[in-house]
């Protein structure tokens, strides 16, 4: 699970129960972008979670780059959060929290680090829908404007490598419907515009040294018993990863 140790923490949180939500499957049995073998995940409802967490990737305040793939199978409704920084402070910055149906799923990052703000804490691109079974490139650079400021840059990629979002796509939670609770006079933000604005979110930067992904049992999460599926992980300082 460690990947020949590789990633520092593998956690299950199980009761007891011995109950295992993760386990490594080779790339030929999911149609793994590059034949590369992937981390799998189950949903088995908020009795359950499990992550595995590197830690200490980098120092604190310094800009870097994510990527990975991902295919969700899963149709669970609640707001997983399966891909963040520090498993334990995920309110920092969450570059994958998915919802889904029984015919398609969404998702949005959310940075809330140093407490929510209504209706700018979570952003993804609003009512498009992903498939089931397909595998996404998801890529990041998470760029710090100061030591506790950060603008986030989210980048997804389909299974033929076109681009589908960007900072453009992205937009606030409630997009022209926030009404007397919007922010900063407007109801339309995106992150292109948030940014151009001048705006940041605040973290705490030692939250961005860490690395996890997983399942963290969301509550109301149904037990569908269904998984996702994550490979090709990857993160750097100098450049946008790339397939």
């Amino acid at each position: 699970m460690t990947d020949g140790g590789r990633w520092m923490n593998y956690w299950e949180f199980n009761n007891g129960t011995g109950v295992q939500l993760m386990s490594v499957v080779s790339g030929a049995s999911i149609n793994g972008p590059g034949g590369r073998n992937a981390l799998k995940v189950l949903q088995r409802g908020p009795t359950y979670a499990a992550n595995v967490q590197q830690d200490n990737v980098l120092p604190p305040s310094t800009d870097f780059y994510v990527r990975f793939y991902m295919r969700n199978d899963d149709t669970s409704p609640n707001g997983d959060h399966i891909v963040t920084v520090d498993t334990w402070g995920y309110s920092n910055l969450t570059f994958m929290r998915k919802t889904s149906s029984n015919t398609a799923w969404q998702f949005v990052i959310s940075m809330y680090g140093c407490g929510f703000t209504y209706p700018i804490g979570h952003w993804g691109p609003t009512n498009a829908t992903l498939s089931h079974g397909v595998w996404y490139r998801f890529e990041y650079y998470v760029h710090f404007v100061d030591a506790t400021h950060i603008q986030v840059h989210p980048r997804v990629y389909d299974a033929s490598g076109t681009q589908i979002f960007g900072d453009a796509e992205f937009r606030q939670e409630d997009y022209g419907a926030s009404g007397s609770l919007s922010f900063g006079g407007r109801d339309d933000w995106t992150l292109a515009s948030f940014y151009a604005a001048g705006h940041s979110f605040c973290v705490d930067p030692t939250m961005l040294t860490h690395f996890g992904m997983g399942n963290n049992g969301q509550a109301g999460a149904a037990d569908t018993g269904l998984p996702w599926y994550f490979t090709g992980v990857q993160l750097r300082t100098d450049r946008w990863p790339g397939p």
